[in-house]
């Protein structure tokens, strides 16, 4: 059984004997993407996948930006409440029908009481599919509905379509092999790790000019990134590798816990070691007409690591060594040495323990700055201490003001577009919100809570 726990794409522990030791991949590449550099975000629909006869556009260089998110967000308890809560706010009461008014000076909105509108969004299951929205916009900044044709051929008064959430997580962009223009005019919605065709399911793309098109189409919406064309790219992706940190952080000091122990090295691996291996494999899978998969240099990067754990481990290891090449590269005009390094940690628990939690603190401050939301919103203050009432209700009023007009917009408007082309409408969806009162403001019988007991008539 492996002793071998991987951290993020780039950092491992290890645990052997009496040792628990520290791994880290470094220099270009660490990531451990197929690609061995970074990110790049201009050139994803060069890099196409063949589906059938369709070109997808992948999300991200290696087609799995969702999937990064996902597998950073879930794990942390501060980034996922952090995004659940902003879905919250942003939703708060809930959905209402509303026409926009002018009273001279401001816009204001007024709320509609149509019961053919309100039996219509209640048969679409409205509230659902608002929250399953909301929840794709935090993440992904972008949301897929699936609208369904009425039975006439056309959406009309007569026979209201229907519209349905699809994940969006589950959602990429494709056209046509042969299509020149090489423009989204499909969604592919499928499981993108298994790459099953099979189970791939082919829509079009909505046309908001013809809405009778297709018996079935994609409605997509995304809040848009500058100079990228096809998907946004989330605020959340920029705090990913610091959101990694604030989960790494108790991992450790579990670690660290459980098994009485410090850990007593930190090994360095360039990436262009591990860029190597990957080589061999793939070499080795073509030679034995295999499928190369990630997972391998996985499986042999733990294989590694444990046997140089157990190589550090002990006594039993005296006159045991590890054979390590150093290769010098030209990076630009700069010599660099390239190889394993292994240092020695100094036993000061004190030290150590205090250097991870302030970096664990420097890593959710940073969290906190990308996610966007203040932390007294979340119940808790910056330095962990719940914040004066005044400055909650401050950053709930500023956050309601500033920070929801936007995300309502892109989760209301498949269907206030769907309310304006079938009930030939202005009336549309929002969520209702308040603003609550200063208790110093409200009368002390009105407060939930008053400050003295109720005087009884006698007295």
């Amino acid at each position: 059984m492996s002793n071998t726990h991987r951290l993020s794409k780039d950092s491992y522990l290890s645990l052997s004997g009496n040792n628990l030791n520290y791994y880290e991949v470094t220099g270009r590449g660490a990531s451990g993407e197929e690609s061995g550099g970074k990110e790049t975000f201009s050139d994803w629909s060069e890099n196409t996948l063949d589906i059938g006869e369709f070109k997808v556009i992948p999300f991200g260089k290696a087609n799995d930006i969702p999937n990064q998110i996902q597998d950073a967000v879930l794990p942390n308890s501060f980034a996922q409440r952090s995004l659940k809560r902003k879905v919250e706010l942003l939703i708060e009461q809930g959905p209402y029908l509303y026409e926009l008014k002018q009273d001279g000076t401001k816009y204001l909105r007024e709320p509609v009481e149509d019961q053919k509108l309100q039996d219509w969004l209640e048969n679409i299951n409205h509230e659902e599919l608002l929250h399953a929205n909301s929840i794709d916009y935090y993440f992904q900044e972008s949301t897929f509905n699936k609208i369904f044709r009425s039975k006439q051929g056309r959406l009309n008064t007569s026979s209201p379509a229907a519209i349905e959430h699809v994940s969006a997580f589950s959602c990429r962009l494709a056209y046509k092999k042969n299509d020149k223009r090489k423009k989204p005019t499909h969604v592919i919605v499928g499981d993108w790790v298994k790459q099953d065709k099979k189970e791939m399911v082919v829509y079009p793309l909505y046309d908001p000019k013809e809405p009778g098109k297709y018996p079935v189409s994609i409605f997509y919406k995304k809040f848009a990134t500058y100079g990228m064309l096809d998907y946004p790219l989330p605020d959340i992706y920029g705090s990913l590798e610091w959101i990694k940190n604030t989960t790494n952080t108790p991992r450790i000091f579990n670690a660290f816990i459980e098994n009485s122990l410090n850990i007593k090295w930190h090994i360095q691996s360039p990436s262009k070691y591990w860029d190597e291996k990957r080589d061999i494999l793939k070499q080795n899978c073509q030679a034995e007409n295999k499928i190369y998969k990630e997972q391998m240099l996985e499986d042999l990067k733990t294989e590694i690591l444990d046997s140089l754990s157990s190589l550090l481990s002990g006594v039993d290891n005296v006159g045991k060594f590890w054979h390590n090449e150093y290769v010098i590269t030209l990076i630009g005009a700069n010599a660099v040495e390239l190889g394993w390094k292994i240092t020695p940690i100094e036993q000061k628990t004190k030290e150590w323990v205090e250097s991870q939690i302030k970096m664990y603190d420097t890593a959710k401050f940073a969290m906190q700055a990308g996610v966007g939301l203040h932390a007294s919103l979340l119940m808790v203050g910056a330095d962990g201490k719940s914040d004066s009432g005044s400055e909650q209700l401050n950053a709930y009023i500023i956050h309601q003001k500033t920070a929801t007009s936007i995300p309502e917009y892109y989760v209301c408007n498949p269907i206030n577009h769907l309310l304006k082309v079938i009930f030939k409408t202005n009336v549309k969806v929002g969520f209702y919100r308040t603003t609550p009162e200063r208790q110093q403001d409200i009368t002390n019988g009105q407060r939930l809570i008053p400050t003295t007991a109720a005087k009884t008539p006698q007295e």
